[in-house]
């Protein structure tokens, strides 16, 4: 055991070597020099400029209000999304909450391009009443996206109307076959008109004569290879109004008068003298009908329909030579005098028989700016375009998606005027009312078409879209008092 004197000479050269550490410097000769303070200073000011710039430059960056927000034109909440128009310029503008898009563009003129402004602006405005187009739809088609024609409407047997508004029609054309169709008892061929007669060519709906025991318009079906009534296709009248209507096939439309009566030019090379109005002369693929005033060309289609129906006299009858006071159907040549234009030429009718339909009965719209619409025939839909899943009562628009029409609908006659409308996405067509709608909604520029106000109806009906409903309070359109 270390006794207290050992205790006290070792603190003592304890002592001995701290003070001779601290006075004899470093080892090798070099005294460390002190930390010089002005590099802390340097890095401090260094931090404190970073900082002052960062806060700059996140201020220059930071979201904030555009200086000219409160023009008139179109508010959108940053945060919320709410939409508000300004209608007057002020410091403190009121700014009126629209329900909708389409109301506020109505409501604007121009392009209407949103301004972003905080929530904590507007509550800072005062902000009035509610102003928009109850029911006026979310978001219209620009006219990029706009389809004028090509439209399917197709049909099944007992089955309703599918219509088609794609970019690509779901239906081929079939413009050489013929339908047909029965609605409500009444029989229709619906069939391509022949070329010329100075009228749009297209697709016609024909009436049959009303049905008799002993009528023979069967064997004129038979002729034109089509079905016999009882096999027609039964369609709904929405789709048979798809077609304008043609000459009934029937006696009247040959325009034929003093049926019976010996024509003037009986005798005439070619025309026996015992001719009569209203026989026919046939002479291999070529055929003449005599009228009152002079022998008029008949196609194969004009003969099969007059060779079957009943005239005053009685039905034509073919042969060697006449059967009491029928008209005669004789084969001898033609004759060579003067021939004067078919008295039913304004009829729409087609020239010839026609071929068996690829598929279930379609029509397809044809349009093009500063003409009549027409229709051609289609068939064979494809399963999206088709009908027969549908209820015999039931129209179903379908409308590509993004897409849509803006068209003035008129009749079949009209080129460049008639009630502007537009189709949205849903298949919903909107009347736009008043000379700055269509304008305002971005279609002032645009090539406008005319549809038929058949097939207007096949749509769903939407309110009507106006500058002036749109500045009004939302009401129902059977309310017209703007409050």
């Amino acid at each position: 055991m270390a006794t207290k004197r050992d205790l006290v000479e070792a603190h003592a050269f304890s002592r001995r070597r701290l003070v001779t550490a601290f006075v004899s410097g470093a080892p090798g000769g070099r005294e460390v020099e002190p930390a010089r303070p002005g590099r802390t200073i340097v890095g401090g000011l260094a931090l404190a400029v970073l900082l002052v710039a960062g806060a700059a430059i996140a201020g220059v960056f930071a979201p904030r209000d555009a200086q000219d927000w409160n023009k008139p034109g179109l508010i959108l909440s940053k945060e919320t999304g709410a939409a508000y128009v300004i209608l007057q310029e002020s410091d403190h503008p009121v700014l009126r909450p629209v329900i909708n898009i389409t109301s506020a563009r109505l409501i604007l003129e121009g392009d209407v391009e949103p301004t972003l402004v905080s929530q904590q602006t507007i509550d800072e405005q005062t902000v009035g009443e509610d102003i928009g187009i109850l029911g006026a739809p979310a978001s219209l088609p620009t006219p990029g996206l706009l389809i004028d024609g090509g439209w399917t409407a197709c049909t099944a047997a007992g089955h309703g109307t599918r219509v088609d508004v794609a970019e690509k029609p779901q239906a081929p054309l079939d413009p050489t076959t013929g339908f047909l169709v029965e609605n409500a008892g009444t029989y229709y061929v619906i069939a391509q008109s022949r070329e010329g007669n100075g009228a749009t060519p297209g697709a016609y709906r024909f009436e049959l004569p009303a049905s008799r025991s002993d009528d023979d318009l069967d064997n004129m079906l038979r002729e034109l290879q089509l079905p016999i009534r009882e096999s027609a296709t039964q369609v709904p009248t929405e789709w048979l109004n798809l077609f304008p209507a043609g000459g009934a096939l029937d006696f009247p439309t040959f325009g034929v008068r003093g049926i019976g009566d010996t024509p003037s030019y009986a005798g005439d090379p070619g025309v026996p003298e015992d001719a009569r109005v209203g026989d026919v002369i046939v002479d291999g693929d070529s055929s003449l009908l005599l009228t009152a005033d002079a022998p008029t060309s008949l196609d194969p289609f004009s003969l099969a329909v007059y060779s079957h129906t009943e005239t005053p006299a009685g039905r034509p009858m073919p042969g060697t030579h006449r059967v009491g006071q029928h008209p005669w159907i004789q084969e001898a040549p033609l004759p060579t005098g003067a021939q004067t234009e078919p008295p039913f030429g304004a009829a729409h009718w087609p020239a010839a028989a026609f071929t068996a339909p690829a598929g279930d009965p379609c029509a397809r719209l044809v349009t093009a700016p500063g003409q009549a619409p027409s229709v051609a025939l289609a068939s064979a839909p494809s399963e999206a375009a088709s009908a027969s899943t549908l209820p015999a009562d039931k129209v179903v628009p379908v409308v590509d998606s993004g897409r849509g029409a803006y068209f003035l609908s008129g009749d079949w006659e009209s080129t460049d005027t008639g009630s502007p409308f537009v189709v949205d996405a849903k298949g919903n067509s909107y009347p736009l009312e008043g000379q700055d709608a269509a304008a305002r909604l971005g279609y002032g520029d645009h090539p406008v078409v005319v549809v038929p106000d058949s097939w207007t109806k096949l749509f769903g009906v939407g309110v009507p879209l106006s500058v002036d409903d749109a500045l009004c309070r939302p009401h129902p359109v059977e309310d017209t008092s703007c409050l």
